[in-house]
């Protein structure tokens, strides 16, 4: 009897623990946006601690899901699923900790719903890895890859937040819930943050990249690099235009959500060739 109940119980658990953490990240927004709401009231403060505190267990139980799959097939890889899982841990950390300063909860707020909605997408789907038994340097630039598109999904979103805010205050339009958001220069000073972030770990990633890539057209890898590569260079030529010309507003996010869905189609378009036409996995 043990013996049939311990499977259900491992499956249960596996789906469960995905459902805690997005429901951890959502009230801990929710609670995180209310304490921006409401700025100026003793009740803020109380709200933005304890919505830190929730979103933080939502962490603990995200990542506790993360190492139970990897301890029930250690050498599974990593379904689109599970890298959404991963980017939205990093997501997720990256809020909390801009939650312990008050003028950037509205921030938080947006990134933790962020990270509950990729965490929902989480996904289990293990394959074997079509190059064999990885080795270090492959767990590392996977975690550089996925730490990367973790800080340029901050990036993008926060962009389109800023945008968005400044088009409501430039058309003199009431912000309701949106003033959580502000001032708008709180939040294009993130986005940029995490687009430089983001930019200095692509480079490591690509560069780490070239220890365990033996065959581009033998592991069907050319499109992810060449699109990952085109990808850096859009984000390199935004940092320079914000450096040298004070690039900001519309024409950033252009060049951001261009570098985003490049490097978007070079990770994730190349997976779901692989998997399901290819029927392969790297």
């Amino acid at each position: 009897m043990t013996s049939c109940a311990g499977p259900h119980a491992v499956s249960g658990s596996r789906l469960l623990l995905p459902l805690i953490a997005v429901a951890c990240y959502l009230f801990g927004a929710l609670g995180l946006g209310l304490s921006a709401y409401q700025a100026d009231s003793h009740h803020g403060r109380g709200g933005r601690i304890a919505a830190a505190g929730i979103a933080a267990i939502g962490v603990v139980v995200h990542l506790f899901a993360l190492l139970q799959e990897r301890r029930i097939d250690p050498l599974a890889a990593l379904s689109l699923g599970d890298v959404l899982a991963l980017v939205a841990l990093v997501i997720a950390v990256t809020a909390i900790v801009m939650a312990l300063r008050p003028r950037l909860r509205g921030m938080a707020a947006l990134l933790l719903g962020t990270a509950g909605v990729l965490e929902g997408a989480f996904a289990e789907g293990a394959r074997q890895f079509s190059i064999g038994q990885p080795g270090w340097e492959l767990a590392f630039h996977v975690a550089m890859a996925t730490t990367a598109f973790a800080f340029l999904t901050i990036g993008a979103v926060l962009a389109v937040a800023q945008v968005v805010v400044d088009r409501r205050l430039r058309s003199r339009q009431p912000l309701g819930w949106l003033k959580i958001l502000t001032p708008v220069e709180s939040v294009e000073s993130g986005c940029f943050h995490s687009i430089r972030a983001g930019f200095a770990v692509l480079t490591l990633a690509l560069v780490t990249g070239a220890f365990f890539v033996e065959n581009l057209f033998a592991q069907h890898l050319v499109h992810k690099v060449v699109l990952a590569i085109i990808a850096w260079v859009v984000f390199g030529i935004l940092l320079l235009g914000r450096w040298r010309m004070g690039w900001r507003g519309r024409k950033a996010l252009r060049w951001t959500l261009a570098g985003y869905v490049l490097l978007g189609l070079s990770y994730f378009g190349s997976k779901i060739v692989l998997e399901n036409v290819l029927g392969k996995h790297w």
